[in-house]
């Protein structure tokens, strides 16, 4: 865990970074309030939502309840954020990659500075490997804890990563949340507005005794989808046994929800979606049977994200047979709960875990992004000039 020490408060942001082709980009990630040796606040409650927008990006809405039971005290809060890294330009370099940031304080709205590291007393214990400690830069803003409760709202927005194995990954890490005095957050409300895309989210926040751990079901974190969605009962370590467990989720709408109460994390939140052009589709597939058409899910699968755009070259499609473009044509329309006739297509994508028809769903309310509807125009002249 990444740890800053501020003037009396503070609150960091460290990276996620992506890697493509070799290169590598530092973005941001969130945190909870995190104070410096504080016996006396109490972090009585957490309502963090996370909104996925544009793909790649998220919006974090946060509402916090303070509880100040001695007599009023000023602290200083800081905010801070590595700069960009890895292969960006200088120019980039020189602003942070958070945006909207905005924090309000009992009902005011505080104004906050920025500057670099270096310029101020807070300090980076631990940096990224791209990112030096003096190059950090830190929001600060002054916060008066009143006698009782004291409500904080925080927003903004960032950039998630991406890499090889991962099309898009968010990360937030709460268990600084344990440094209040009540060590814990007495009350903890997680939302996640996920788009429609397949993603993973944690199987468990808190760590299993070892002698446990051969029960698959025990201590998983207890997750709600509020609307209409699936999420898969099996966690998997992904990334070997070394790894944390997931699960996957998909919602038509709505959105996911955790709840506890005397909230005492061990693990911080990580979700995201898979690059399923990496190999990853086979786990969709009822218990990680054997999938239904086999050859052709390895064609399509390389284009089984939300972010697909036109400019594709015929010559990458030569090997598709009509059935291939029918199912990768409709990829986005199953993704939305689309209830097909075509019996072969509802075989299909039947056998995964996350396809859910939805029988009042029209394929006119399935609303297409520009980079989609170009996409599929494309693929459709594609599959002409092949017949």
């Amino acid at each position: 865990m990444k740890k800053i020490i501020g003037l009396v408060l503070f609150l960091l942001f460290s990276v996620s970074f992506p890697v493509l082709a070799n290169d590598s980009v530092f973005y941001a990630e969130g945190n909870t309030l995190i104070p410096l040796q504080e016996t006396q606040v109490e972090l009585r409650k957490e309502i963090l939502k996370f909104y996925v927008v544009d793909h790649e990006f998220a919006n974090v809405d946060i509402y916090f309840e303070f509880f100040n039971p001695g007599p009023e005290k000023q602290v200083t809060v800081g905010f801070v954020t590595p700069p960009a890294g890895g292969d960006v330009t200088d120019e980039e370099m020189k602003s942070p990659f958070i945006t909207g940031f905005s924090v309000n304080v009992n009902g005011r709205s505080l104004p906050f500075k920025i500057k670099r590291l270096k310029e101020t007393t807070f300090k980076v214990e631990k940096a990224e490997e791209d990112a030096p400690k003096d190059d950090y830069f830190v929001y600060y803003f002054p916060v008066t804890f009143k006698p009782g409760l004291n409500i904080i709202r925080h927003k903004y927005r960032y950039r998630g990563g991406s890499g090889v194995e991962l099309d898009r990954d968010f990360e937030y890490q709460i268990t600084t949340g344990k440094s209040w005095a009540n060590k814990q957050i007495d009350d903890f409300e997680l939302q996640l507005h996920l788009d429609t895309g397949v993603f993973f989210v944690p199987a468990r926040f808190n760590a299993v005794p070892p002698d446990t751990l051969s029960g698959r079901g025990i201590g998983l974190a207890d997750w709600k989808i509020v609307g209409d969605g699936v999420i898969n009962p099996v966690p998997n370590r992904f990334f070997g046994e070394d790894s944390s467990e997931k699960r996957l989720v998909h919602l038509n709408r709505g959105y996911l929800s955790f709840r506890a109460r005397n909230f005492k994390p061990d693990f911080d939140l990580s979700f995201g979606e898979f690059n399923w052009a990496a190999g990853w589709v086979p786990y969709w597939c009822e218990m990680q049977a054997e999938c239904v058409d086999g050859d052709s899910l390895e064609k399509v699968s390389r284009y089984f994200t939300l972010a697909v755009e036109g400019g594709n070259n015929a010559e990458e499609f030569k090997e598709f047979t009509s059935r291939d473009f029918k199912y990768l044509r409709n990829y986005i329309f199953a993704l939305r709960g689309y209830d097909f006739r075509d019996q072969e297509l509802k075989k299909f994508y039947s056998q995964f875990f996350w396809y859910k028809p939805d029988q009042k769903l029209r394929i006119e309310d399935v609303k297409l992004t520009k980079g989609q509807s170009d996409f599929l125009r494309e693929l459709k002249a594609i599959e002409a000039k092949k017949r």
